[in-house]
């Protein structure tokens, strides 16, 4: 079943018995209140008739000016016996002895239905009260008086009363009847809008706005389904990212694996056919081993990466001397930063700690400084640290072709490289370096950003967390 006829349904079953109920309770509520009306009507009568010592002249006026109302009076003796306005019992009411009884103890009967033969021997019935009285009361006998309505004319006033309640009832269900449509079919439009939306993901449509203002749970749905269906847009597009970035991978490492290959291959082929002249063959061995170390360093910084991601990299962290160290790095790269022209400067006090791993700082630290010199010419290129509160901070900075900033998150990719026409010189060998480099300062629990601007330079900050005491 539609929820649209699920919530007509649930919206009818509880506002008929709502209506059903409320029309019950007030029907009862109006003939109770016509019965107690007609209960004082005759009491009032009563009490009237016995307090200004009543004649028999006295009951005939007053039973003239009642007869519209339909009011009847008796008169009847102790045993029940009547004596006005006839002594005809056929037409007295019929009370039992324990009426009597009360009777006779000067207690008044409240408000009953009794009968009694009619003019033409039919039986009637009436509501009726009695009231005692004694002797010194009336000119008749000691006794009490009676007072009656008929029962059929209490019962049209119930009826009528009934029928204005009944046609209310079935007003007010139209009109809910009516109200529960409209608010059902408006639910379910916000539920139709949700529908649309999922179709569309399902056929692989995740760019989803759904117009929902309202402050409900059916709003707050709709606003959670279209974050998911943005974040599924946004997961699609990064798994499209992922998969350019996956097939650029396996071309940039074929090529850099391509290259010291196709050297190598070249070179023991000429060594294989005496075709490279013996003083050039130990130059030639040269170049098979620095091709060798390249691809090795190519294939390791590979497994380290996916080691880092897959968290199977385990680091001996220590505190060491970050002055050192920056200094051993100024001399391994001194001389491949002269083949440019760069210098390499030193910044740093002498009590300069750092806690981390020391192999893995020094291969952060060659690769950063690698960069530096492949892409500076003629320049400075500056080692500084400093100490901080809770962290150790080491700065590399250059001045050379810098980074386009739409590029900068970019660079932490494998084999990425801004400057493509730097993907076949030996400035820009395999590209994994930064990668490598982001993952193990955050393996560190560290941090790296990168500052840059196009011909001014570029600057790589490292944070390493001091060792918790």
């Amino acid at each position: 079943m539609k929820v649209l006829w699920q919530q007509i349904i649930g919206f009818l079953v509880v506002l008929t018995t709502a209506l059903a109920i409320s029309a019950f309770r007030i029907s009862e509520y109006v003939t109770q209140g016509v019965y107690d009306e007609v209960k004082e009507q005759l009491l009032y009568y009563g009490n009237n008739i016995i307090q200004y010592n009543f004649t028999r002249s006295d009951l005939i006026k007053l039973s003239a000016l009642v007869a519209d109302s339909g009011i009847d009076i008796q008169v009847y003796l102790k045993d029940g016996r009547i004596i006005y306005p006839t002594y005809n019992n056929r037409v007295a009411a019929r009370l039992t002895e324990e009426d009597l009884a009360t009777l006779a103890k000067g207690q008044s009967l409240d408000l009953r239905q009794t009968r009694r033969f009619g003019e033409n021997n039919e039986i009637q019935l009436y509501v009726a009260v009695f009231l005692p009285y004694r002797s010194d009361q009336s000119d008749f006998p000691p006794g009490f008086v009676g007072l009656s309505a008929p029962l059929e004319q209490l019962n049209q006033r119930v009826s009528a009363a009934q029928k204005e309640i009944y046609v209310s009832f079935f007003a007010t269900g139209a009109l809910g009847l009516v109200m529960s449509i409209l608010y059902a079919y408006y639910q379910t439009r916000k539920i139709k809008t949700l529908q649309r939306a999922t179709r569309q993901i399902t056929s692989g449509n995740y760019d989803v706005h759904l117009s929902v203002d309202s402050k409900d749970e059916f709003g707050e749905l709709a606003r959670d389904f279209e974050v998911m269906a943005q974040s599924l847009l946004r997961s699609q597009e990064e798994i499209k990212r992922q998969e350019k970035l996956r097939r650029q991978f396996m071309m940039d490492a074929a090529h850099e694996m391509r290259t010291p290959l196709t050297t190598m291959s070249g070179v023991v082929e000429g060594l294989q056919h005496d075709l490279i002249p013996e003083g050039h063959r130990a130059r030639s061995l040269e170049l098979i081993g620095r091709e060798t170390q390249r691809l090795i360093r190519l294939v390791n910084e590979n497994l380290d990466y996916e080691k880092i991601r897959s968290n199977q990299l385990i680091l001996k962290k220590q505190t060491i001397s970050g002055a050192t160290v920056l200094q051993q790095i100024k001399q391994q790269m001194e001389e491949k930063a002269k083949e440019k022209g760069n210098v390499i400067q030193v910044e740093c006090a002498e009590d300069f700690r750092v806690y981390a791993d020391y192999d893995r700082l020094v291969q952060v630290l060659i690769n950063l400084v690698t960069n530096a010199i492949q892409f500076s010419q003629d320049g400075r290129i500056w080692l500084i640290g400093r100490m901080h509160d809770t962290y150790a901070e080491i700065a590399v900075a250059d001045e050379g072709i810098g980074i386009d900033t739409e590029h900068i998150e970019s660079i932490w990719e494998r084999f990425y490289k801004a400057d493509v026409s730097r993907k076949n010189t030996k400035f820009g060998e395999s590209g994994i370096g930064l990668a490598v480099v982001k993952s193990l300062v955050e393996a560190h629990g560290g941090t790296v950003e990168v500052a840059s601007q196009l011909g001014q330079g570029t600057t790589f900050t490292l944070r390493f967390p001091h060792e918790d005491k």
